[in-house]
């Protein structure tokens, strides 16, 4: 992920603390880390990736493989919100992920439900709060980012599904959007997946091109995390963004607007430091290119033969020149 040009990126859940701490060690090469941990689900929530076998901890005292694994949290009610919240936040979270809608790759969960009552989220924003930082949450439908919104996250993964009416919320209330372009269905995929992400993607083309006119706090990323076969094709998806965008709009999104987002983790931060701008003082690093972006993006799609210099923070990480 360095070496497409990613010097700093966001995972917004999954076990991913030992991987950043030796990245971090320089044990490995790699981008600096804002950790989520573990994400947060109620049971049969988007989180809830137990296997017909796997009974409910609550009832019989066994917790499943994917939170043995530190995949995720099932939590329910304001008490375990809480827990999970602050065991995240022991570990180093530097933001809270919480499962607020139904997701295309989990098994219990149509697409519509909302998941979480306003006073367990409630609850896990005040515990992010208390911490300095802020809770963004899964949701593609109306109902769940309004009830999110109405609890006081910060930000929403995903919202391909919103309408218009939410869409004029979000800017009104200071609300990030983090949207992504999602890869179209692959031939092994599951039937049940690719019907579920049906409302999804056609919902996709309509609200990235709403929310720049409406003037939403926009960031960009990717969801590769059931292919990732597609990591390498990550800075194709930039390429995906110039159906609503200028070069000029995309290279500042992914570069200044994302550093913006992850400026609110506060001083929950693991690195300290300014981000997306390059004057004195800030974070050095910089992507030498073979070409001129502003007038050629896909010089972005071939980071191997168009990055001729990779720095992250003043060291030289990548060097075609020499």
């Amino acid at each position: 992920m360095l070496l497409r040009g990613f010097t700093s990126v966001r995972d917004v859940g999954g076990p991913i603390f030992p991987l950043k701490n030796a990245i971090d060690q320089g044990k490995i090469l790699g981008p600096r880390v804002w950790p989520s941990g573990a994400v947060i689900s109620q049971t049969a929530g988007h989180g809830d990736f137990r296997t017909p076998q796997e009974r409910s901890r609550k009832f019989f005292g066994q917790p499943s493989r994917a939170e043995l694994f530190g995949a995720t949290f099932i939590a329910d009610g304001k008490p375990e919100v809480l827990t999970a919240v602050r065991e995240n936040l022991r570990f180093g979270a530097s933001q809270i992920k919480l499962m607020a809608g139904g997701g295309t790759s989990s098994a219990y969960d149509p697409i519509d439900v909302t998941q979480y009552t306003l006073e367990e989220m409630q609850a896990a924003v005040e515990a992010a709060e208390d911490w300095g930082t802020y809770v963004t949450v899964h949701a593609y439908t109306d109902r769940a980012v309004q009830k999110a919104i109405q609890a006081g996250v910060k930000c929403v993964e995903h919202g391909q599904m919103v309408s218009e009416e939410t869409l004029k919320l979000m800017p009104e209330k200071g609300i990030w959007l983090s949207l992504q372009n999602l890869m179209e269905d692959s031939p092994n995929m599951d039937p049940a997946r690719r019907e579920k992400r049906k409302p999804v993607l056609e919902g996709q083309k309509r609200v990235w091109a709403k929310a720049k006119e409406l003037g939403v706090k926009l960031a960009w990323g990717t969801d590769f995390l059931f292919e990732p076969e597609l990591n390498k094709e990550q800075n194709a998806y930039i390429l995906k963004l110039q159906e609503w965008f200028s070069p000029a709009e995309i290279l500042k999104m992914i570069t200044y607007d994302n550093a913006r987002l992850l400026a609110l983790s506060g001083n929950r931060s693991p690195y300290p430091g300014e981000l997306g701008v390059i004057k004195e003082g800030a974070l050095a690093d910089l992507i030498l290119v073979d070409g001129n972006p502003l007038q050629d993006l896909s010089l972005l799609a071939q980071p191997e033969e168009k990055f001729l210099v990779i720095m992250k923070d003043g060291k030289v990480v990548k060097n075609k020149l020499d």
